[in-house]
């Protein structure tokens, strides 16, 4: 090899090395190194690219798909306002994400209708997405800033009640190539305003209990399989986040939960002890948890 084929291969190795510093100098900007922002039933493939895919309400198809090159980020949405908020959130955290493909069935709820209402319109000043059919569209938990980056920076393909999977991957490569770069938009801070301002609880068990007062508010319960964690969030009657529980043991965040009034009468205090143990059962075995679902192997 000769001196002029050295110095062209390291200048290549400098251009990679570049364009790799690069990509992640974006991830920390951007992400704060932490990518997804918010938990969910999803999967991450491809950090950088600029397609993004929601099943709607179709577990199975985002199940078989999976983590795979192509595509940045694949999950479910079944509700128009909590699911929404979410999705939202960690799309404007990901300037890379520059297409949302809706795929797969539709939800009551009209998550997909109610996202391309959203891109189209917005929200009104109740926070209610315009032209969304959806039972109760309200967005509580995401800024205007957060929505108006989100509207600017993807465009969504609508696929909506297709569940071929070819199908759906053709698209992903059809829509890649269209790829416009990534969104130069200002990061926002709304996304992570949430997850790292609301109030965070680590749980702990005491055998003494007190079954107090009657709180306001609705759990929605998750499994974060990666940090080994029962991700619990606490939301009040409108919708607004009040916290974020986090624990292993079932035991733990219901004792939490009592301990601190959160729980409202009795048959919803039962209803959250039987939720929470199948979330743990789910997190010991590697199964599929989905709230108010049987519980499901891998």
């Amino acid at each position: 090899m000769n001196t002029k084929d050295i110095r062209v291969g390291v200048d290549r190795l400098m251009v990679r090395a570049v364009h790799e510093l690069d990509r992640v100098r974006q991830r920390f900007f951007f992400r704060g190194g932490q990518w997804p922002v918010v938990s969910g039933r999803y999967h991450v493939g491809d950090m950088d690219s600029p397609v993004a895919v929601c099943t709607l309400s179709s577990v199975d198809m985002m199940r078989e798909i999976g983590p795979r090159e192509g595509i940045a980020i694949i999950g479910k949405t079944f509700t128009e306002n909590l699911g929404i908020e979410k999705m939202i959130q960690n799309v404007v955290t990901n300037p890379a994400i520059r297409f949302l493909i809706l795929c797969g069935r539709e939800s009551p709820h009209r998550v997909g209708q109610s996202v391309q209402a959203l891109v189209a319109n917005g929200i009104d000043s109740e926070g209610l997405i315009v032209g969304s059919k959806g039972r109760m569209p309200k967005l509580a938990n995401v800024s205007l800033e957060e929505i108006d980056r989100f509207r600017q920076q993807i465009e969504v393909v609508d696929l909506i009640g297709e569940r071929e999977i070819d199908t759906i991957l053709d698209r992903v490569k059809e829509t890649a190539k269209r790829n416009p770069g990534p969104f130069r938009g200002a990061a926002v801070a709304g996304a992570w305003a949430t997850a790292r301002d609301v109030e965070t609880v680590e749980c702990w068990h005491r055998e003494s209990v007190d079954y107090g007062a009657d709180p306001a508010g609705f759990f929605v319960i998750q499994v974060d399989s990666d940090a080994s964690r029962i991700v619990v969030e606490h939301y009040s009657t409108e919708l607004k986040l009040l916290r974020r529980l986090r624990g292993d043991k079932a035991l733990s965040i219901y004792s939490t939960i009592i301990r601190n009034d959160w729980v409202s009468v009795l048959g919803h205090a039962a209803y959250l002890g039987r939720e929470l143990y199948k979330a743990e059962l789910a997190l010991r075995r590697g199964w599929i948890y989905e709230q108010n679902k049987e519980l499901t192997e891998n």
